[in-house]
């Protein structure tokens, strides 16, 4: 509601200031004219305390149209300028007509003019019968400045460009020609592929477990008891094992292997496998004499084998 309330002040106001500057009023007197206005209308809406529409035509309308307004103000300033003027009036030049106004720069109809009367007043405020604020109505506004490309029609859009001809014969035949003989030119040889190399054999890469695993080999083989303390030695000193792995090469391998014969040794007690061996006696003194070396032979071997398999790995 405020803002329609206020488009009708500005309008009314604008109104005011476009036929003060046709009745060539000078611009100070125009702008203390709007001024004084639009303090009369701040002043009785503030009286009324109303903001509705209504009511800001019901303000507008006992002011006035704004020819009446600028009517008694270009009266007021030809009267000073005649009273101190002291030639006889029959020498004064005569007072030219008011400019007849400007019709709108749209052409409107009546019944879109925003100071159109419903009930056809002339002046647009009513005949003063009824109430001025019932009889106005703002359909349109007339004056002010107008954008000519908001109301231009749209460019007209752009015929599609048309499609490339299509080759003359004479460039056809020509690069159909060039093909022929680039084909029948015999091409570069391709070179032969390189032949793939031999992977290399896998090195050891440490030294020190290769020394270990030999070590147990020949005590495994030759029954050096000194040569297998010192592979597995070795092995447990090596920095190239992890914990895991040198308690895999030293303890877990031999350990197997030293269950494995007990678990022949067991076997051959209870009948179950091998020669049976009667339990107590020189018998068993015997058969655990014949098992031991081989149980350690085996031990030996998988620690050989084991480190010998993480040096390649190193």
């Amino acid at each position: 509601m405020g803002n329609e309330s206020d488009r009708l002040v500005f309008d009314y106001l604008s109104r005011v200031g476009d036929l003060a500057q046709r009745r060539q009023l000078p611009a100070d007197e125009r702008r203390a004219l709007v001024a004084g206005l639009r303090d009369e209308i701040d002043r009785r809406r503030a009286t009324r305390g109303e903001e509705s529409p209504a009511a800001v035509r019901g303000i507008l309308g006992a002011l006035g149209t704004p020819d009446e307004v600028v009517g008694p103000a270009q009266d007021a300033r030809g009267d000073w300028w005649g009273a101190g003027d002291d030639a006889p009036a029959a020498e004064a030049e005569p007072v030219r007509p008011a400019d007849p106004l400007p019709r709108p720069r749209r052409a409107a109809a009546a019944a879109d003019v925003w100071w159109h009367d419903e009930r056809g007043g002339e002046d647009g405020f009513g005949d003063g019968d009824g109430d001025v604020g019932a009889e106005l109505r703002a359909l349109g506004f007339v004056g002010g400045v107008e954008a000519p490309e908001v109301f231009a029609p749209p460019p007209p859009e752009e015929p599609e460009a048309p499609a490339e001809a299509p080759p003359e014969p004479a460039g056809r035949a020509r690069r159909l020609a060039g093909a022929l003989l680039r084909r029948r030119r015999p091409g570069p040889a391709p070179e032969p592929e390189p032949a793939p190399e031999a992977p290399a054999g896998r090195r050891f890469g440490s030294p020190f477990l290769v020394l270990a695993a030999v070590l147990l080999l020949a005590g495994a083989t030759f029954g050096w008891l000194l040569a297998l303390a010192a592979g597995w030695l070795l092995a447990y000193g090596s920095r190239r094992l992890s914990a895991g792995e040198t308690r895999t090469a030293v303890f877990v391998l031999p350990g197997l292997a030293a269950a494995g014969g007990l678990v022949w040794l067991w076997g051959r007690l209870q009948g179950r496998w091998g020669e049976a061996v009667a339990a107590g006696g020189d018998a068993t003194g015997a058969a655990l004499a014949g098992t031991w070396p081989w149980t350690l032979r085996a031990a030996a071997v998988s620690s050989a084998l084991y480190l010998l398999w993480r040096a390649r790995r190193a």
